[in-house]
């Protein structure tokens, strides 16, 4: 591929963000969609968290956290305020989340912003 000022790029078919202070994880939503998020190593669960919520638009993120299963295929919740990859990399079975709902109100009404209902 010939490139201006003499610049020489091979074509690749891949596509590699990956570098040693950055990793991809997979969130699958309510909806069973999964999106995609390039975090460095030493992003917790909470910046985690706030990245979801700003695709989806989600203000009242208190109500909500990630998930994934543990190498014994248990159910277990992020610990929000600790690094994600090394939290992944000791308990979890793959670097694949689920965005959940934690907690739940009595009355829908309380919730101020209708994504959040």
């Amino acid at each position: 591929l010939a490139m201006p000022f003499g610049l020489k790029l091979r074509r690749t078919r891949r596509y590699n963000v990956l570098s040693k202070n950055c990793f991809v994880t997979r969130i699958r939503l309510l909806d069973s969609n999964v999106i995609e998020c390039t975090l460095s190593v030493e992003s917790t669960g909470q910046e985690c968290l706030e990245a979801v919520a700003q695709r989806l638009e989600l203000r009242e993120t208190h109500y909500f956290g990630l998930w994934f299963l543990s190498k014994s295929q248990q159910a277990r919740w992020v610990e929000l305020e600790k690094p994600l990859k090394k939290h992944l990399d000791k308990f979890a079975n793959e670097p694949l989340l689920f965005f959940g709902v934690m907690f739940y109100v009595p009355n829908v009404s309380w919730l101020q912003q209708e994504a959040t209902r």
